[in-house]
C-alpha cells in the first residue's frame, strides 16, 4: 500500500482568502451591471421636463450574503410611462371607459385622452445589456 500525504494548508488558505473576498467582488460586478442598465434606461426613458428620467438610479445591497441590486425611479408616475394606460396598456389592464378628460397642470388647458403607449424604458434597457451583463461577471472569476 501507498500512502501520499499533502500539505493542503496553502490550497485551503487561498479557497478561503476567496470566499472571504467573493461578496465584495461579486458586489462590484452587480454594481457595474446595474450602471450599465441605469445608463441605458436614461437615455431610453422619455423626456418631458427631465424628472422622470433624472430619478433613474441604482443601488446594490447585501440581505444576509446574498448580494443583490437594483435599477429603478421612486417616481409616482413612472408605473404609467412605462406599462402605457387606457386602451394602450400592456395586457389590457388600462381604463377602457375612452376618452376621459384631465386638466393639466401646468397650462389648465382640459385635455382628452383615451390612454399612452407604454415606454417601457426599462426593460429595453435591461434586454439590451443582459447580454453583456455576464461579462461583468466572468471579470470576477479571471481576477478582474
Amino acid at each position: 500500500m501507498v500512502r501520499v500525504s499533502v500539505d493542503a494548508s496553502q490550497l485551503n488558505a487561498a479557497l478561503d482568502q476567496i470566499r472571504r473576498q467573493m461578496p465584495e467582488k461579486l458586489g462590484k460586478a452587480i454594481k457595474d451591471a446595474c450602471l450599465d442598465i441605469e445608463g441605458r434606461a436614461v437615455d431610453y426613458c422619455p423626456i418631458d421636463d427631465g424628472l422622470l428620467s433624472g430619478s433613474i438610479t441604482s443601488d446594490v445591497r447585501t440581505d444576509g450574503g446574498f448580494v443583490y441590486g437594483r435599477v429603478g425611479t421612486n417616481i409616482e408616475y413612472a408605473p404609467y410611462v412605462h406599462e402605457g394606460t387606457g386602451i394602450y396598456a400592456r395586457g389590457g389592464n388600462g381604463r377602457q371607459d375612452v376618452p376621459w378628460a384631465y386638466k393639466d397642470e401646468s397650462t389648465g388647458e382640459l385635455i382628452w385622452t383615451k390612454g399612452n403607449k407604454p415606454q417601457p424604458f426599462l426593460e429595453q434597457a435591461v434586454n439590451e445589456a443582459t447580454p453583456g451583463l455576464l461579462e461583468h461577471f466572468r471579470n470576477i472569476l479571471e481576477g478582474g
